[in-house]
């Protein structure tokens, strides 16, 4: 099977045209902040903006933020003191999505990448569904891929400071920058760079140094509320610590899965065993056929702390998949059928596109994105109930929510979980009673909640139990139904009976 120069191009410009059209239909959806993280993120960058601090300024007792790196939501700080308007926030991480594509095209192309090979797996990650969703959410993974594949390229380059002020800005903007630390110096190492290993590891330092020490200063000060805790209970924890042994072993054992599955799954929304053994078997396969220092001492790092971090880490794979298919690629290269070889890209590129289509659709159902295909709520019937809840209660009023990001975000009213659930517990052995109506109850007296709103979260391990607990509420007279003209059935508001205020 042959192509001929102009069958390529026309072939290229209508793969990247298709894209183009899904990046647009999902960077003009109308939500904002749905996903807890990115609601943090916002929260935090307008304390910011305000002049409050880096603190988590949505909980009715705002504490420092210490789980998450500043970088990402110092810079949409300064997007929010231009606009507020929803596309214009999104386009922070769009834009970094674009310029990492562009960055590891180059990056591929100095690594060893023909043209088309870099052009094919720049391509592949673009068509991911996963980054279709990070690309349009304010979330830090294509900031931290964009920083991490100009550090890279900066690295090759012989740029040993570059490459460190970099590499200490991507830790800035996730914690798993360390990886990139730890492998730029040692690659300087192998290659007797001694000085440049110096200046890397200095300029590194000296950036990460003051958010590492700010972090364990304000973890020392008095331990956070059962708000608190619920706000930041997505948030990562090292395993070596408040882990039982087998505990230990059951989330090292669920990030294996999980970082071996994630390449597969990220590219067709699917996930199984055959495709954890295959994926496996062919990084292990390629690694022994075609090794390369950097950046696969990179990924070895970075996948070890991944499986040491209690928190799912699929997403966090996202940045760092144009490096595992360049494994695969490498690899392939060797294939001498070109006829073979142009079928397998051909198939493999446009596998991506069913996923892609199916959430494209279920997200303008939503009115929001989602890394499954059908999204935990329906943005346009949250948009009732909050604009009504907005309207409708006191400047002064305390509300409790699961969504308490978007809640705060949209009324402008001071918000809290209402309860505290480890990571552990939330992902990787979740029980039955999650939530309680008692932690509730405790919330509502300690933080004088005022309503509480109820969304369906559909797919999230604590939903069931708070939807349970909250009905417990209501039957016990603590909460009261509000009508809310037009809301759709799972959508609702509730207030606080006077006698329990």
């Amino acid at each position: 099977m042959t192509w001929s120069g102009n069958a390529q191009r026309a072939t290229i410009a209508a793969y990247f045209a298709v894209l183009a059209a899904m990046y647009g239909v999902a960077w003009f959806l109308p939500a904002i902040a749905l996903d807890h993280d990115a609601a943090v993120n916002l929260v935090t960058a307008k304390a910011i903006a305000a002049g409050h601090g880096y603190v988590i300024d949505s909980l009715p007792r705002p504490i420092p933020q210490t789980q998450v790196p500043p970088f990402f939501p110092a810079v949409l700080a300064l997007f929010t003191l231009i606009s507020q308007n929803t596309l214009w926030l999104k386009l922070l991480p769009l834009a970094a999505s674009v310029a990492w594509l562009g960055l590891t095209y180059r990056l591929l192309l100095r690594m060893g990448a023909s043209k088309n090979g870099a052009m094919l797996l720049a391509g592949l990650t673009a068509a991911s569904h996963a980054v279709i969703f990070l690309s349009t959410n304010l979330l830090p993974e294509s900031l931290f891929a964009l920083l991490v594949a100009a550090s890279l390229l900066a690295l090759l380059s012989e740029r040993a400071l570059l490459a460190g002020l970099l590499a200490g800005l991507a830790t800035l903007t996730q914690s798993a920058g360390v990886a990139l630390i730890a492998a730029c110096v040692l690659t300087l190492l192998v290659r007797r760079r001694f000085r440049g290993a110096a200046t890397l590891a200095v300029a590194a330092t000296l950036i990460v140094a003051p958010w590492f020490g700010w972090s364990l200063a304000h973890l020392t000060h008095d331990a956070p509320s059962a708000a608190a805790l619920a706000t930041t209970t997505q948030s990562a924890a090292w395993i070596f610590t408040g882990l039982a042994a087998n505990e230990k072993a059951v989330v090292l054992g669920a990030n294996f899965v999980s970082v071996f599955a994630s390449p597969v799954a990220l590219l067709t929304g699917f996930t199984s065993v055959s495709s954890i053994i295959g994926t496996v078997l062919l990084l292990g396969g390629s690694l022994f056929v075609r090794r390369q220092t950097v950046p696969d001492l990179f990924l070895l790092f970075y996948s070890l702390i991944l499986l040491c971090h209690v928190s799912r880490p699929e997403l966090s794979i996202a940045p760092v998949l144009p490096l595992f298919l360049w494994i695969v690629w490498r690899a392939l290269r060797l294939v001498k059928s070109r006829e073979l070889l142009a079928a397998i890209v051909l198939i493999v590129a446009l596998i991506p596109f069913f996923p892609d289509y199916t959430r494209i659709q279920q997200a303008r159902t939503a009115g929001n994105i989602s890394t499954v295909p059908e999204p935990a709520n329906n943005w346009y019937e949250m948009r009732k109930v909050l604009a009504f809840a907005r309207s409708g209660t006191a400047p002064e009023s305390v509300f409790l929510s699961n969504q308490d990001g978007p809640t705060y975000l949209s009324t402008g009213r001071k918000t809290t979980r209402g309860f505290a659930v480890s990571a552990f517990e939330m992902f990787y052995a979740p029980r039955p009673l999650l939530v309680t109506p008692d932690q509730l109850s405790r919330t509502i007296l300690d933080d004088q909640v005022s309503y509480l709103l109820v969304t369906p979260d559909r797919g999230l391990p604590e939903s069931a139990s708070f939807h349970r607990s909250v009905e417990a509420l209501e039957r016990g007279g603590v909460i009261e139904p509000v009508s809310i003209p037009g809301a759709a059935r799972d959508y609702g508001l509730f207030r606080v009976a006077r006698a329990n205020q």
